[in-house]
């Protein structure tokens, strides 16, 4: 009768233990998940914000860029041609050097997911060693 009791206690702890086990592993799954969600919106964020700057930018240096050129060209009318050619010179410089920074921009790599890269491995290593440690 004893050991049939001892029996019944010792798999009453074992399912306790593995349902301890996954609820600690849901909660690191659910920890996981939130950091990524986060992690995406702060990016979402970040292009929308970088995205409206740039098209408002792109818009408004163009009327001014027209409205300067148009300018220039009555002021020097005997010269409209020196004008529009320094002009155009000016503007392929701009638009060279503004493709050279998006180049460098796009190169660097982004910091999406590796707060939550980290995180996960260092739950694998934690996972790793207990399992090391149940092992022996």
């Amino acid at each position: 009768m004893a050991a049939a009791a001892d029996g019944e206690k010792d798999r009453a702890g074992l399912f306790s233990s593995v349902k301890n086990t996954l609820a600690t592993l849901l909660a690191i799954g659910r920890t996981r998940l939130e950091l990524l969600i986060v992690e995406l919106e702060e990016e979402k964020l970040r292009l929308l914000s970088l995205w409206s700057k740039a098209l408002a930018a792109a818009f408004l240096l163009q009327l001014g860029v027209i409205m300067a050129v148009c300018c220039l060209a009555v002021v020097f009318w005997e010269y409209r041609v020196f004008v529009f050619g320094l002009l155009a010179a000016l503007f392929i410089g701009g638009g060279l050097f503004l493709a050279a920074s998006v180049k460098r921009q796009a190169a660097k790599p982004g910091k999406l997911f590796r707060s939550s890269l980290r995180e996960l491995d260092a739950d694998i290593k934690l996972l790793r060693r207990r399992g090391k440690a149940a092992d022996e």
